[in-house]
């Protein structure tokens, strides 16, 4: 209810209910003071610099609390892309103080009207480290985190983004539109950066930088997983229309309406048709109890009762990597518990002979609480320490097929087991547990494209660095993976937000 409404209701109620204890007069026909007062402060809660301004600050501080705990890890504490996290991301975070914002729905230059902030949280941006924050924070957060947001450029008190550029009707995708878009692709020289067919072979793709002088990155138009924007028809048509702001990519408004909606059909129909998966960012995992004996065996027949959860990974240096995926299942019994996870990798990167150091490899993190009241998922934060397995192929792990290697090594001829514990309290902080304190039994096998490794350790080790699991709770679990095909060590991997795990 607006002001003018409000102020309409409570001169109604005078009119009608007059005799109303709220306005008795006293012998003299005068109103008693405090009635006044109660009326003006009635009033004055129906103004904007009275409830609504009230209602704004509530807002920006619910907005400031969302951002100190789920974006001043990358973004940094005054918005300037300069978290913590910041040196081991590529893209960088955005710096938001200049007001300069590559997803709109307004005109080049222009600032993003609160929708398109909104979106942008609500569903991620594919290609990135940014999480589609709008799995896990409901609407009324978000809108918060918009207003916050705001807070760190002035352009947002001194501009109004009022014009939405607009979207025509979109003809008929066919062949001849296929073809006028090929032209268009050609005539306004998009192959210089993206490519003759969209692949990032274009002459300049090395040579880009974006506003901040920083390297500005090209993405394989085939994959529609990689569209920052969106990939369907009106979203390719909005981003091609407004430009992305920040970036060499300019905005095509010159064009006209029907040239650019055949450029989206040139585009679409050089798509590889993957289609978007629908696993959210943060998902529940079920370990159930069992009463069968729990080995590292990844073959073990009692995997076969388990649920299986998928689990969503975004990398962290994005080199062309959009959104990749694992399987989790998790067993527990009076003594143990086990999780068995399965991924497809079309060559098993292992230590042999010769070979690459960079190696297959997986590991999961443990934290107690809820994922939305739970410490940083990279890796932790000081007093809030983080338990980590991690397993790595480099050590009697079983490979199945034409890529076996007769006699493989190990990267650590001393050590039995190819999972080691650690443990962490943020960024820098990565400590290897003692020999003692090191519980954790695991192993892996490749077969027909895909590894499946098992970790299995006491529901209860006694150590004070262990994640614990005798008493059946709230757990938090998050996952990170490493291709050695793609080159992928230490912070260059990719992760999982909190999935929460649950016991049945």
């Amino acid at each position: 209810m607006g002001f003018a409404s409000k102020f309409r209701l409570i001169v109604f109620s005078f009119l009608i209910f007059p005799w109303s204890p709220l306005v008795h007069a006293d012998s003299q026909g005068h109103l008693p003071g405090i009635q006044s007062k109660t009326i003006e402060e009635l009033i004055e809660m129906t103004e904007p610099e009275g409830g609504e301004a009230r209602e704004k600050a509530s807002l920006l501080q619910k907005g400031k609390k969302t951002y100190l705990q789920f974006c001043v890890h990358c973004h940094g504490e005054h918005g300037q892309g300069k978290g913590q996290t910041s040196p081991y991301l590529y893209p960088l975070p955005r710096d938001v103080t200049l007001g300069i914002f590559k997803f709109r729905s307004t005109p080049g230059n222009a600032l993003p009207r609160d929708e398109d902030l909104y979106r942008t949280l609500r569903d991620g941006v594919p290609g990135t480290a940014m999480p589609a924050w709008g799995d896990i924070l409901n609407e009324r957060t978000l809108r918060a985190l918009v207003e916050f947001i705001k807070t760190f450029s002035d352009r947002f008190q001194l501009e109004s983004p009022d014009f939405i550029m607009p979207i025509g009707l979109e003809p008929a995708f066919d062949r001849l539109s296929v073809e006028k878009g090929k032209l268009l692709y050609q005539e306004l020289r998009c192959g210089h950066c993206h490519g003759e067919h969209g692949g990032r072979e274009g002459s300049l793709e090395q040579e880009l930088n974006d506003a901040w002088g920083n390297p500005s990155k090209v993405y394989d138009l085939r994959r529609t997983e990689l569209y920052k924007g969106g990939a369907s028809s009106d979203e390719v048509y909005q981003t091609l229309v407004t430009g992305m702001d920040g970036t060499p990519m300019n905005a095509y408004d010159y064009v006209s309406e029907d040239e650019l909606w055949h450029l989206v059909h040139y585009l679409q129909s050089s798509y590889d048709h993957q289609v978007p998966d629908s696993v959210k960012m943060s998902e529940t995992i079920f370990s159930l109890r069992v009463s069968d004996n729990l080995t590292a065996s990844p073959e073990a027949v009692v995997w076969e009762k388990a649920p299986k959860t998928q689990v969503k990974l975004r990398a962290l240096q994005s080199l062309n990597s959009g959104f990749s995926g694992l399987t989790v299942q998790s067993l527990f019994n009076d003594q143990k518990i086990a999780f068995r996870l399965q991924w497809l990798d079309t060559s098993p990167n292992r230590a042999e002979p010769g070979g690459s150091r960079f190696l297959d490899g997986v590991a999961l993190q443990f934290a107690p609480g809820s994922a939305i009241y739970s410490t940083y998922y990279g890796m932790g934060e000081q007093n809030k320490p983080v338990n980590i397995w991690h397993w790595r192929a480099d050590s009697n792990q079983k490979v199945v097929g034409k890529h076996i290697v007769p006699q493989p090594t190990a990267l650590d001829p001393f050590r039995e087991q190819a999972v080691e514990e650690l443990n962490a309290a943020g960024f820098g902080t990565l400590t290897v547990q003692s020999l003692e304190d090191q519980q954790v039994e695991g192993k892996g096998m490749w077969q027909d494209g895909r590894w499946t490794v098992v970790f299995v350790r006491e529901l209860d080790t006694g150590s004070s660095f262990d994640a614990h699991f005798e008493k059946v709770g709230q757990k938090l679990i998050a996952v990170a993976l490493w291709d050695g095909a793609l080159k992928e060590k230490n912070a260059h991997k990719r992760v999982s937000f909190w999935q929460e795990l649950k016991f049945k």
